[in-house]
């Protein structure tokens, strides 16, 4: 084939853009001459008039007329430099539009260019398949078909060698294909992205409401924690009430043992007095150890007033334990002090009866205790359940804040691939499956819960 050559027609096209161009380039130049000319003109027109109108004149209204004159003469001049302005500006916006339409004669120039080098490289595909179309048929018909390669090759030429209108006809046929196919796959792009756009909507709407739900759930826990924490600072206060009421008993059954102490005679008081200094050295020492036992407890107690409910129902138990010890040392002082005084039996029948009742209030307030302690342990578990379930639901809500975050971070780079080209429309399919799979993850936790 011959070597690259344009249409005549498009050669004709661009003949008239480059006049087109050469004239727009010769028209500032001479609308610049003319403006020249024409302040030339005026200026010279001005001049004359001033100078009839100076000489016809009296000498005295002379200055008064200059003075006028000069007025005129810089308005005149100023709306001449803005009509100039005016006029220059227009000329640098023909100026600009010039170049715009340069730039997309450029364009349009290099597309043709291309389509017109595609048409070459189809030329080439096609006369090469002719070719070969050619050399099988006188490879199968031998020299009996000699002459009908020759008919084939000048139908060739004759398709090849077709007027320019028809090639831009085809061309334009062409570019109007391919044009609906970028629309149609444009459309389906958009389609694709509107289904994304609602998926992502319908999981934020099921995001939030699981949001709301949870905090439903956290305040509905507070409260609970609340209601619970109430019912403790009551049970403390009850415990408080019923150490109070040991120590108020304790007190009172040992003033009754002192006033129960008869008025007797000298000897017998000795006596007393002997036996009495021998029980205080054992009760010393008994109270010694006691003090070192209430010591001790005292401490652990101290140690363990940090500690939760189930620590401090123990120091009460073991208070109670030492409450019950010296309730039982009294009891045996007391009995062998009765022994050692014969007369003295309708005290110690009344001091016994009272020993008993403070025993049984004593069981009735350990009873109470243990009654207390059991509440306490089922309310310390009731908490530590709550507070597993609040951490539970914690967990849960940082989850579905992460999902929610990365399902925006979906919609924003999806939305940012919008404008890109239809060769990239399958990616979007790839994260309609992503935000489905998403969807078919968190959707099953939401009906867990």
């Amino acid at each position: 084939m011959d070597g690259f050559r344009l249409p005549p027609v498009i050669e004709e096209v661009l003949d008239s853009s480059d006049e087109l161009c050469e004239l727009k380039t010769e028209q500032p130049t001479m609308l610049a001459d003319t403006l020249t000319a024409k302040e030339r003109e005026s200026l010279e027109e001005k001049e004359e008039t001033v100078g009839d109108g100076e000489k016809g004149q009296q000498e005295e209204e002379k200055e008064v007329k200059e003075e006028k004159s000069e007025d005129e003469e810089q308005g005149g001049a100023k709306s001449e430099e803005e009509e100039v302005e005016d006029l220059r500006a227009q000329v640098i916006q023909l100026l600009l539009e010039l170049e715009e339409t340069r730039e997309v004669s450029q364009r349009n120039e290099e597309s043709f260019m291309e389509l017109q080098g595609l048409l070459e490289e189809e030329r080439l595909a096609s006369a090469h398949q002719a070719e070969s179309f050619t050399r099988q048929i006188q490879r199968l018909q031998g020299g009996r078909a000699a002459s009908c390669p020759l008919r084939l090759q000048n139908t060739h030429r004759h398709t090849l060698c077709l007027s320019p209108a028809a090639q831009l006809r085809s061309v334009q046929e062409e570019m109007d294909s391919l044009e609906v196919e970028k629309e149609s796959e444009l459309e389906e792009v958009q389609q694709e992205l509107r289904s994304a756009q609602e998926e992502v909507l319908v999981l934020q709407q099921a995001a939030e409401e699981a949001a709301a739900e949870r905090e439903n759930d956290i305040a509905s826990l507070q409260e609970e924690l609340c209601r619970l924490r109430a019912e403790l600072q009551r049970l403390y206060a009850t415990t408080a009430e019923y150490e109070l009421e040991i120590t108020t008993l304790r007190a009172e059954m040992s003033m009754k043992h002192r006033n129960s102490m008869p008025p007797g005679d000298v000897t017998q008081l000795q006596e007393e007095v002997v036996s009495l200094t021998d029980e205080r050295q054992t009760l010393t020492t008994n109270n010694q150890q006691l003090s070192n036992k209430v010591e001790q407890l005292q401490q652990q107690r101290d140690e363990r007033d940090d500690m939760y409910l189930a620590v401090r129902g123990e120091g009460g138990t073991e208070h109670q334990r030492d409450v019950q010890m010296k309730v039982d040392t009294y009891i045996t002082l007391s009995q062998s002090e009765h022994q050692d005084l014969d007369s003295c039996s309708v005290q110690k029948d009344i001091c016994s009866s009272e020993l008993n009742v403070l025993k049984v209030q004593l069981r009735q307030a350990e009873e109470t205790s243990q009654k207390v302690q059991r509440e306490c342990d089922g309310l310390k578990d009731e908490l530590a359940e709550l507070q597993q379930l609040y951490g539970r639901s914690q967990r849960e809500r940082t989850v579905l804040e992460q999902e929610l975050q990365c399902c925006k971070a979906e919609l924003q780079r999806l939305v940012g691939r919008k404008s890109q080209s239809s060769a990239e429309g399958w990616n979007l399919a790839v994260v309609a499956v992503a935000l489905a799979a998403i969807a078919v993850l968190v959707v099953p936790s939401f009906t867990r819960k």
